[in-house]
């Protein structure tokens, strides 16, 4: 297996269609996992919530990256770890933060960042309330997606039941040399949890494989897509 930088074109493509969310988002940069000539997952990088740029550190003079999107469709153990692992090291400019989030709505309590050595913060709940539609789960940013404006008040003209979300274990790892590293872990605003939390593994039905061939995949990407100015 190897990793490589990938098209945005490449990153939606999977994340559209293989995420459990199938929503894109706005990604910085994105590597794709290969294996036996192929690309059998992606991991995308984006901008955190402006509330975690201002809060999650003091002081910060680094840039601050939000891991948005994992998806491996491979069946090979570690697949999902090699890839984060070898994300991490290429992700640029150093030194840097990158946070995530494992939603055990979903079933998930992060095994993937616990198997990279992330630091993890505790549970938390980034909103209010979640929608019933169709007897499904949605988040008001699903909701806004389809033009829905005002989540809230379309759910009570609709008698859309709303229902408490569950929380959202929340991870962070820190890019750089040892000094560096630990200059950051010092400004980090949040306490570190030292016990991970655990959960049975699950796997959901993505679908059919994407087939994407390494052949297919330009080697001269930039780094970033989209050029960024500041630290974010």
């Amino acid at each position: 297996m190897d990793v490589v930088p990938l098209s945005k074109k490449i990153c939606d493509e999977f994340v559209t269609k293989k995420h459990y969310t199938r929503r894109a988002s706005i990604f910085w940069v994105g590597f794709g996992l290969v294996e036996d000539k192929r690309i059998q997952g992606v991991c995308v990088f984006g901008q955190p919530s402006p509330s975690i740029q201002k809060h999650a550190f003091k002081d910060r003079d680094f840039r601050l990256f939000e891991l948005a999107r994992l998806v491996v469709q491979t069946k090979t153990p570690n697949a999902s770890s090699f890839l984060v692992g070898g994300a991490l090291r290429q992700l640029e400019p150093r030194p840097c933060a990158v946070i995530s989030y494992a939603d055990s709505e979903q079933g998930h309590c992060g095994f993937i960042y616990q198997a990279t050595n992330w630091l993890y913060t505790g549970a938390v709940v980034a909103h209010d309330k979640m929608y019933i539609v169709e007897g499904k789960r949605m988040h008001a940013m699903t909701l806004r997606d389809r033009g829905i404006t005002a989540p809230t008040r379309w759910a009570k003209e609709h008698n859309i039941p709303m229902v408490k979300p569950s929380p959202k274990h929340r991870y962070f790892f820190l890019c750089g040399n040892k000094a560096q590293k630990k200059t950051m872990k010092k400004l980090l605003n949040y306490p570190i949890v030292t016990e991970y939390p655990k959960t049975d593994p699950t796997r959901y039905d993505d679908g059919p494989d994407i087939i994407v061939k390494h052949e297919e995949v330009s080697h001269t990407l930039p780094l970033f897509w989209e050029t960024t100015n500041g630290h974010c």
